[in-house]
């Protein structure tokens, strides 16, 4: 063996003990830290406010009938075309007599939730949708309205910081939200009350 070779290999044993200790090292911090591990189901972590769960269907508590307006915009803008809306009646007496939502189709985009101008759709924080039979993750009208919570997780673009009470917020300068320009107020809508 040569000088050079000699020199390669103990600086490859020492690259090689210098690596075994930094891992041991880590593994013994490690070891000392608070545990992280949620014993799920007992436990579970909150989910965030942008969670993209199950779809739901919230009942308006002012007027006890459905906030959707039956515009086919979420059946419409649905890539997945999982979303199946049919009504019966006309003009403003018309009512939903089918909403379905194949949820084993569904890619949880969030596309019906952003389109939605009434809110009608929400996403909830629920996450165990696991089965045997796909059949059961057809949910109809019923399932989506027992489905929906008081308060909404995740809303739409409409709600949240862009409306109040269902109107386009003013800002109290005079100057409505950019909703305003939505509902034809052009880009500098103004509003007489405060």
């Amino acid at each position: 063996m040569s000088v050079g070779q000699r020199t390669s290999l103990a600086g490859r044993a020492f690259g090689a003990a210098r690596a075994l200790a930094t891992g041991l090292g880590l593994t013994w911090e490690v070891m000392f830290r608070r545990k992280v591990t949620v014993k799920y189901p007992l436990e579970r972590l909150p989910v965030s406010n942008r969670f993209h769960g199950l779809l739901a269907l919230p009942i308006d508590p002012e007027t006890g009938k459905d906030r959707c307006i039956i515009c086919f915009q979420c059946e419409r803008v649905c890539p997945s075309r999982c979303i199946h809306i049919e009504a019966q009646g006309k003009g403003k007496e018309r009512v939903l007599s089918r909403f379905d939502i194949e949820m084993d189709k569904c890619q949880y985009c969030a596309f019906c939730v952003e389109v939605c101008p009434t809110e009608a759709i929400v996403f909830v924080p629920h996450y165990e949708s696991s089965t045997f039979d796909r059949s059961t993750l057809l949910y109809n009208l019923d399932e989506l309205h027992r489905a929906a919570p008081k308060e909404p997780i995740a809303t739409g673009i409409v709600g949240g910081r862009h409306r109040q009470n269902g109107r386009p917020r003013n800002d109290g300068a005079g100057h409505v939200s950019g909703d305003a320009h939505a509902a034809g107020g052009g880009p500098s809508a103004r509003t007489d009350t405060p």
